[in-house]
């Protein structure tokens, strides 16, 4: 019974090395994210950048307006390398190089608010 105790403890070890040796190998590198958010207050716009430094893709999170039923609908409004226009909620956009990405709020009312998401490389759609 001894012998069957000793050969249990020596298997724990080994096995707790296999999985973090096999966790560890299993990872793969996720890039980067940057998140932008932009206001409008009283008619001032307060945009917000980031720097690019490759291919990546820009998701608009999230716009809001003080103001209900706002036409036109909240959106981000995005200058970047490869693209510039309206993403509206939800809404991915294809970055095609370095440089700087330019958020801006795009919509009717007191009060705006965006946010975007950049992610470098690209999210795979």
């Amino acid at each position: 019974m001894k012998m069957r105790h000793r050969i249990a403890l020596a298997a724990v070890p080994a096995l707790v090395m296999f999985a973090i040796a096999l966790g560890t190998s299993a990872q793969r590198s996720r890039g980067k994210v940057q998140s932008m958010q932009a206001t409008v207050d009283s008619g001032v716009a307060h945009p917000a950048t980031a720097a690019i430094t490759g291919p990546a893709s820009v998701t608009c999170m999230n716009a809001t307006s003080e103001a209900q039923n706002s036409k036109p609908v909240p959106s981000c409004h995005v200058v970047a390398p490869g693209f510039t226009g309206n993403l509206n909620k939800g809404q991915t956009a294809s970055i095609t190089g370095a440089g700087n990405a330019t958020l801006t709020c795009n919509g009717q009312g007191p009060m705006l608010r965006c946010t975007a998401r950049v992610d470098t490389p690209p999210v795979s759609q």
